[in-house]
């Protein structure tokens, strides 16, 4: 859940730079890159508790689907270790 939160945070920082942007009279793709700036910066700063809980997450999901990849290992290790025939 916190990866989804920190993404919806980050995006809606993103979208409210581009506001603020486009209300200023930026109406170009300067704009565009200027909030994606802008929003990674604050986001940053401001989110780094959520950040750290986001990547724990992620973190374990990650760890999970490598365990699940790796049980196998000892027994394709000895099939590969075996004279074939």
């Amino acid at each position: 859940m916190s990866v989804l939160v920190y993404w919806l945070a980050r995006t809606a920082i993103f979208v409210g730079c581009v506001a603020l942007l486009w209300t200023l009279g930026w109406w170009d793709v300067l704009s565009v890159i200027a909030a994606f700036v802008v929003a990674w910066l604050v986001s940053y700063l401001a989110l780094p508790g959520l950040r750290r809980r986001a990547a724990l997450q992620m973190e374990g999901w990650l760890s999970r689907t490598q365990e699940r990849h790796h049980t196998d290992d000892v027994d394709e290790d000895a099939e590969a270790d075996r004279p074939a025939r």
